[in-house]
């Protein structure tokens, strides 16, 4: 019997000491840039809940740019004439409006509050003086309810005529009764029958035409022009007259009696205006520039007359007042630093529009404000501006850049500059030989533009841009 040769395994310990350094944030510091990210509307929200939470903290209007001294008393008498101009704040218009041009306007209240017409009642109003069966006019209405917003018949026949218990051959009787009705075009299935309910026969090609929207929608959604033509046997100005017929008629027929969607108002956090030769910058935010701290507290530790935890209460209150109101001067002074360095990096923006933005990234504005980059993405985030040109995103002033060789262009071209000039060239094209990606291509190069097909193509598709054959006329 041999013997195995014995084995010995070793086990080596190791250690190793390393210093890491980790940046903690004070509960107050995290404060400041949760205050910093919010947009101006939930600041608003904001700061009402501090009022409501802290009784040292109230809201003072005599401080806000609107106070109760500007209303007038009462309302002198006013012309008929809804033309009359009115020149001051305050001044008494006709009764539809309150204010003025610059005040409350009575009228949007009232058609907000007002009953708006449904596509269902103006249906049914149109059948109320029918000669209908009880039993028909039950099933009708049960299809009336099944048109959506749009206009389309958007239930299952099956089961709207089994809960009436009707035959479908009833259903389908009756719906071709609704398609009737004004506007043209509802109670449709589908697309194709909804624009054919619309398509009178006395239109040129209209037999033509219903045979494009039964099997070719689809070709001339995709501006399948040869095979259009040869499938229809059609010259291309034919096909052209077509299209534009075709154009002319409503997709959505029920569209115009869509209730009232939920409107959501875009207030802007900085509003930048031309003031003279140069822009001003200004932070809004009402309720946060008239929130400010009860006096009656103070007086109360003053005098002595409070106990010891009372003391302590209003202490701690006061403390987490001061910290609330050093947060929100904070976020409106890194608004305002951030407004003017704006102005700075794009001028050519403000003054031009977005032909000449200027490329920037987000840790640009940071360097050159002496802060880190994340202070910059909260001070943009969901926030907006008003401009010149209308109201935008703050983000919407940081874009990749292209370099540009072109000697009368200084400086590289940002990717909004780009687009725009792709968005120009599309729009003073021939319609008939639109330019492909390639041309586009070719004469931004021309132009000293440094740019890829492929890029042009993603700039393209961006902008909602279809491709060359989807927007050959």
């Amino acid at each position: 019997m041999s013997e195995r040769p014995s084995q010995t395994v070793g086990v080596k310990a190791r250690s190793s000491v390393s210093l890491r350094a980790r940046q903690h944030l004070a509960p107050t510091a995290i404060q400041g840039l949760e205050v910093l990210a919010l947009p101006v509307a939930r600041l608003d929200a904001y700061v009402r809940d501090l009022v409501e939470r802290n009784p040292l903290l109230e809201l003072d209007y005599a401080r806000g740019d609107l106070s109760f001294e500007q209303f007038p008393e009462e309302c002198p008498e006013v012309s008929d004439d809804l033309d009359t101009p009115t020149d001051d704040f305050g001044a008494c218009a006709p009764s539809a409006v309150a204010w003025g041009a610059q005040g409350f306007d009575l009228a949007r209240l009232r058609d907000e509050c007002s009953q708006t017409e449904t596509l269902h009642s103006h249906l049914r109003m149109q059948l109320a003086s029918a000669r209908i069966d009880e039993d028909d006019r039950e099933l009708m209405d049960a299809l009336i309810e099944n048109i959506d917003d749009n206009g389309y018949f958007a239930g299952s026949m099956a089961a709207v005529c089994a809960e009436t218990s009707r035959s479908v051959e009833d259903g389908l009787r009756l719906l071709s009764r609704v398609q009737q009705l004004s506007p043209r075009g509802v109670g449709a299935r589908d697309l194709a029958e909804c624009l054919m309910l619309q398509l009178d026969d006395d239109v040129a090609y209209a037999e033509v035409i219903r045979d494009i929207l039964r099997s070719g929608l689809e070709d001339l959604a995709e501006n399948r022009t040869t095979k259009l033509m040869r499938t229809y046997h059609l010259t291309i100005d034919d096909l052209s007259a077509l299209r534009e017929a075709i154009c002319s008629l409503n997709p959505r027929p029920g569209a115009s009696f869509s209730q009232r969607k939920g409107t959501v108002y875009v207030i802007p956090d900085l509003a930048i205006r031309r003031d003279g030769v140069g822009f001003s910058v200004r932070v809004t935010g009402e309720l946060s520039e008239t929130l400010v701290l009860n006096g009656a507290y103070d007086r109360l530790i003053r005098q002595g007359a409070l106990d010891r935890d009372t003391l302590e209460w209003v202490c701690e209150k006061r403390a987490e007042a001061d910290a609330a109101l050093a947060n929100i001067d904070q976020r409106k002074k890194t608004l305002h630093r951030f407004g003017v360095y704006l102005v700075e990096a794009q001028y050519d923006f403000f003054v031009g529009g977005d032909a000449r933005m200027r490329p920037l990234t987000m840790q640009q504005a940071a360097d050159a404000l002496g802060v880190h980059v994340s202070t910059i993405s909260r001070t943009v985030q969901d926030k907006r501006v008003l401009t010149p040109w209308g109201v935008y995103p703050l983000k919407h002033f940081f874009s990749s850049s292209l370099a540009c060789s072109a000697e009368e262009r200084r400086h590289a071209l940002s990717s909004l500059a780009i687009k725009d000039r792709i968005k120009d060239l599309v729009a003073h094209e021939d319609r008939r030989t639109p330019l492909s990606d390639a041309s586009i291509t070719a004469i931004l190069n021309g132009e000293g533009v440094d740019i890829k097909r492929r890029t042009v193509a993603k700039y393209r598709e961006a902008l909602g841009i279809g491709r060359q054959s989807q927007r050959r006329r």
